[in-house]
């Protein structure tokens, strides 16, 4: 049994794994609808006022096609809807501090990487607070360029000087996954200032 433990790679197995899902199937989705509206059917049960014993309606009219048994049951998804949005916060930062960055969380919820950092912010700082983050430099074509790591973004940006005189940046609202897309934006900025402009100004 020790021999077991001592063999079993705890990071291999919490390396997240690409794909981490495939695309559910019609038959799944309804057999999920069918389970989902189910729980939230039980729940406008007890929350309703109406009587839901056997007996309590004609059979040929169950309780459930009541006006007022239909309002409980709206006032039970807009519970399921907040508990949604709570375990979603939950599990988006879950799965943050394991490793996966934006691009991978704006995927699962089927929005962009720029509108997922901007839903969980911070949801990726904590798989990168106790990693290597140095401020990076290099100089090309004629310019320089540094390429920093925001904690409170949960991505890279970049500031840079072109051979022409020219200053940039990536702007206040805009970071990268990976220091290695800053340093390509970086870069594309730096090459196309690589020269003063024809009549010898600076761009």
């Amino acid at each position: 049994m020790t021999d077991r433990k001592a063999a079993f790679d705890l990071e291999a197995f919490m390396t997240p794994l690409d794909p981490a899902w495939t695309e559910p199937t019609d038959e799944q989705l309804q057999q999920f609808r069918k389970r989902l509206r189910g729980v939230v059917a039980s729940f406008a049960d007890g929350i309703s006022v109406r009587d839901t014993s056997p007996g309590a309606a004609h059979e040929e009219l169950p309780v459930r096609s009541t006006p007022d048994w239909k309002l409980a049951m709206l006032r039970a998804l807009r519970v399921a809807r907040d508990e949604a949005e709570a375990m979603n916060e939950e599990y988006a930062r879950g799965a943050g501090a394991g490793g996966v960055g934006y691009p991978e969380l704006g995927a699962a919820w089927g929005i962009s990487r720029q509108a997922a950092r901007k839903k969980w912010p911070g949801a990726v700082v904590a798989i990168n607070s106790h990693a290597n983050k140095e401020p990076i430099e290099f100089n090309a074509f004629g310019g320089n360029a540094r390429i920093e790591w925001h904690p409170e973004d949960g991505g890279w940006w970049w500031i840079a000087q072109a051979a022409n005189g020219r200053h940039e940046d990536a702007g206040d609202k805009v970071t990268y996954d990976t220091s290695q897309e800053a340093a390509a934006a970086a870069g594309a900025f730096l090459a196309a200032n690589a020269r003063p402009t024809a009549n010898g100004d600076s761009t």
